[in-house]
This record gives C-alpha cells, structure tokens and sequence, in this order.
C-alpha cells in the first residue's frame, strides 16, 4: 500500500534516533508551499530541543512560518500584522493614509489598553460584545463604533491567516447610529457672520490683514452646495462651468492632512461615491464668479495650498 502523501504546509512523521555522541537527530519530510518535498534534520542536547528546533526549521519553510498567526496570537500582536498589511495596501495607493492613521490610533489607544493581551481562541462572540460595549461606556459611542470596525478587520485578517474559524466581531450587535442635530441659518444669521468676518479684518492687530473676502465667499459656496469645508477649498479651476444655465460645479476631491503627506489635495471627497455636479444657486454662482481671476477659471486663492496642476 503507497505511503499517505503529505499535504503542502505540513510535516510528515518526526523520527529521532540519538547518537554516538549522546546527542538526539530528529529528521521528518516536509512538503513546502510550492509542493516540493524536503528532508529535514535537526540535531541537540535533548530529544524535545530536537524536535522542536525541527518543527521551528519546517514553520520557517511554509506560510505557516515566523509571523503567522495561530490561536494563541494576542489581538495586540494580531492587530500590528494586520497593520504591517495595511500600511502595505496605504504605500499601494489602496488605502488613504487618512483612514491608515485612524486605524492605528484606534489599535494604540482603545483596542491594546482595553484587550491586547486576549488571545484569539479566547475572543467570542459575547467577549468582543462586551469588550466594545465596555468602550462605549467607559469612553464614547464614537469610541466603540472605532474599536468594533477595526477590531472586525483584525479578526478578519486572522481568519484569512487561520488563525480563527470565523469572525466573531460579525455576530456582535449592531451599534445604534449617533443622532444628528440639523439646523438652518436664516438670512439674519448669515448676515451677521459676514459682518463678523468684515469686522475680524478691521480689528485685527498689526501684521497681514486676513482675507475676510475669501471668507465669506467659501461661506457662500458651502452654503449653496452643501459642500464640506475641505471640498469647498479643494476646488480648482477646472471644476467650474459658468457657461451653463444655471453653472455648475464639480466636487470631486477635498483638502486632507496626514502626518506621512502632510496637507494636500485628496482627488476623491470623504467617500468616492460621492462625486458629484450641483447646479449652483445665485448666491454661490456670485461667490464663484468673485473667485474667478478670469472666465471658467476659479481657484480659492486664499484658502487652498497651491499645486501644480490645478490649472
């Protein structure tokens, strides 16, 4: 009868034999990743030091080698392979480096202190449900809502690296949405920030004087367009389209900070999807052709770091 073949990643039957010397070899075949399969050996002092220094040769040889995950790995040192990873997909240009910082904020400061040192096996379903809802009343529900996704994305790249049969974050319930306060300004409203911003430039101590005219045109355009105020300082020339009835103005990226690229214009707003050409009402419609050094060109010149090729 043919001998079993190993699978690849495993290691075959351990045979140790001890020496003439007093000291123990323990030889096994291995077949590696590629399929290929190998003899190994391993010589020490004790048939255990043997063996184990022949089992560490064959994790070396495989994916299951030095850095792999198993179910004794803590979320701490989960949570760092799993960031080496990203921080790999962020140099790829397939993570904003934005969103990699806020990972590694929420690894440092919620998810290490608060359970680090669990280990994998032990994380189940009403363990991690309790951990993020010890979180959110120990911290914020703002705070929770962090440590459940990215704590979900840790457990998830565990599972991928077998260290876990499945993703215990997924059956955690659901974090209730924060409640959002919406309110309108009314024409007086309006009218009394732009005279604050006339008057903040009239007042002011020595030194340049603020431009409070840019001020209120952003103010207008925002307000116009709902747009946010790093997509409102993000507009380049070619956004604009005055020669439409109404014009019209194309929010497709937003001014960011990180600490890897510092400020700079991200060419996508907070989210891709929301890409988008509003039609401008009068008042933003003034405020871009205010900004505009001459037709169908616009650029906020005060607000936004100039860059080749915003032209």
């Amino acid at each position: 009868m043919p001998r079993p073949r190993i699978p690849a990643g495993e290691l075959g039957a351990v045979q140790v034999t001890q020496l003439s010397d007093g000291r123990f070899r323990a030889r096994a075949r291995l077949r590696d990743d590629a399929g290929e399969l190998r003899q190994l050996r391993a010589t020490a002092d004790t048939e255990s030091d043997a063996v184990a220094e022949l089992r560490q040769l064959a994790a070396q040889l495989t994916s299951n080698g030095a850095g792999a995950l198993t179910g004794s790995s803590t979320i701490a040192e989960a949570a760092d392979a799993w960031l080496i990873q990203a921080t790999a997909r962020a140099e790829a240009g397939g993570l904003a480096h934005s969103t990699l910082e806020s990972y590694e904020s929420t690894v440092r400061l919620i998810l290490k202190p608060v359970c680090g040192a669990i280990t994998l096996d032990q994380l189940t379903v009403g363990r991690a449900d309790r951990i993020i809802q010890g979180i959110i009343r120990n911290g914020s529900l703002s705070k929770g809502r962090k440590a459940r996704a990215a704590l979900g994305l840790i457990c998830g790249f565990a599972v991928r690296d077998d260290a876990m049969p499945r993703n215990p974050v997924r059956d955690v319930q659901r974090l209730p949405m924060p409640e959002k306060n919406s309110s309108v300004l009314t024409p007086e409203q309006v009218a009394g920030v732009r005279d604050l911003m006339r008057r903040w430039r009239a007042t002011i101590g020595p030194g340049p004087r603020p431009n409070f005219r840019a001020l209120i045109d952003g103010m207008d355009i925002m307000l116009g367009t709902s747009a946010r105020v790093g997509e409102c300082i993000g507009l380049r020339r070619r956004d604009v389209d005055m020669t439409t009835s109404p014009p019209t103005l194309l929010v497709d990226g937003t001014i960011v900070s990180t600490k890897k690229q510092g400020l700079h214009r991200k060419n996508a707003p907070k989210r891709a999807r929301q890409r988008r050409r509003i039609a401008l009402p009068a008042m933003a419609a003034a405020a871009v052709r205010s900004r505009l050094p001459s037709p169908l060109l616009v650029r906020m010149r005060s607000c936004s770091p100039r860059r080749r090729g915003d032209r």
